[in-house]
């Protein structure tokens, strides 16, 4: 027989589902975040104000850095703030970050670019310095400068190991990237292979993967190839569908790469900037993020595409995806958009979920803006860090929000603990 005390607790807990969160914890709240800990997942979505970064470790302690963004125009005004502050550029402040709370310090056993896009890997235009005697030198600037600090034992991008597909890649960032893969592979040791769309655990534990084995990674999409859910051969290439998709500009957001992590109950979808259309065999044009989330279904927390840009988050993606929590990684003003927002944030597209929206910076005169609107209620009013902590073999999660104005982790607001859709 249960308690009365049990009784009330479960009540309580089944009426703050049903308002869209858990009141947040104070104990931890001003306190320094306590870190990672064998047997959790912690997923780090890192804010510098000049790109994107996520750092996963696994429940035996392999990581995984997906994307050092670094763009930082001095002409566009609508840059948010570059945090901690501008005495050092963004790869150097997420080096560290990630040295702060790896278990395994500067060695990273995972490198994942999403895709070729500056604000990920880091702008080769930038007044930054250049490599000297390296055979082909490039320019320290995001993914590169952070390889200055942290060793990678493995990389995965869209283009290794031919850069060909769907078109040769020309572009100056990336011949950058390339070079600095180049370098490391000669001295570092570091392995790239080609990202197996449909593929289970290509990215998997390296020392846990017996004690741990409902942990998984599901490689869905790259290139605007998506797996289709029966065997790992299941696979469409959309850009082989219609040869108008290979003429005129194209939109490297498509070729996107992502996966679906689970464990145990807990599922976390992330792909990089995956937005945008391509056309079928009819014409009939294509909504690739949807097509993705239609395979990978229901999830508990997704990184949000594009950062939730105009072009992001389709009325199919966000209706399939259906996740409880949604982070965005925010550097321009124009990543807070109403419309995208309202999507995440509806209980008539996903009536199952608790619409929570995360935003990694907030800017203040777009708090006072849309103080009134109505997915307002949704969006966590902290920003900062946003670290989401899978825990009892993935049955529960937290998600922390901590302050980036300073190094200390200082833990802002603890959103949980919340039971997985799979327990549910």
């Amino acid at each position: 027989m249960e308690s009365a005390l049990m009784v009330r607790s479960r009540i309580y807990w089944l009426f703050s589902l049903l308002l869209g969160f858990v009141s947040c914890e104070t104990s931890e709240v001003g306190k320094v975040y306590q870190g990672w800990k064998e047997g959790e997942v912690d997923i780090h979505h890192i804010y510098t104000g000049r790109g994107e970064s996520s750092f996963l470790i696994f429940p035996d302690g392999t990581s995984l850095l997906i994307d050092a963004g670094d763009w930082d125009p001095k002409d566009y005004p609508k840059m948010t703030v570059a945090l901690p502050d501008t005495s050092r550029r963004a790869g150097e402040w997420i080096a560290r970050y990630v040295s702060r709370v790896n278990p395994k310090g500067d060695n990273v056993d995972y490198l994942m670019v999403s895709h070729f896009h500056n604000d990920h890997t880091g702008d080769a235009s930038n007044d930054v310095p250049m490599t000297s005697g390296r055979k082909q030198d490039y320019k320290l600037t995001g993914i590169m400068e952070v390889g200055e600090y942290l060793h990678f034992s493995k990389a995965f991008d869209r283009g290794y190991p031919d850069y060909s597909y769907p078109l040769p890649i020309e572009d100056e960032d990336v011949e950058h990237y390339r070079a600095f893969v180049a370098w490391k592979t000669r001295t570092d040791n570091l392995q790239s292979e080609k990202f197996e769309v449909g593929v289970l655990d290509q990215i998997k534990l390296l020392s846990g993967e017996y004690k741990y084995k409902d942990f998984h990674i599901r490689n869905l999409v790259s290139n605007g190839i998506v797996w289709m859910g029966e065997d790992a051969d299941s696979l469409v290439a959309c850009y082989d569908l219609n040869p108008e998709n290979l003429r005129g500009w194209q939109n490297e957001n498509t070729k996107s790469m992502g996966f679906c992590l689970s464990y145990g109950a807990f599922r976390y979808f992330t792909a990089g900037d995956l937005s945008g259309t391509l056309l079928d065999a009819s014409g009939k044009k294509i909504e690739i993020d949807e097509l993705v989330a239609e395979v990978c279904g229901k999830v508990d927390v997704c990184k949000a595409n594009h950062h939730a840009y105009l072009d992001a988050m389709s009325e199919g993606f966000v209706r399939n995806i259906n996740a409880d929590a949604y982070i965005i990684p925010v550097w321009d003003y124009e990543h807070i958009q109403p419309s995208v927002l309202a999507r995440m944030a509806s209980r008539r597209l996903s009536s199952e979920s608790k619409n929570l929206i995360f935003a990694t910076n907030i800017p203040d005169t777009l708090r006072c803006a849309y103080k009134d609107a109505a997915w307002m209620p949704a969006m966590c009013q902290e920003d900062g860090h946003v670290v989401v902590k899978v825990f009892d073999g993935g049955s529960k999660y937290k998600i922390y929000v901590l302050s980036a104005s300073d190094e200390q982790m200082l833990v802002k607001a603890v959103y949980g603990p919340f039971v997985s859709k799979g327990e549910r």
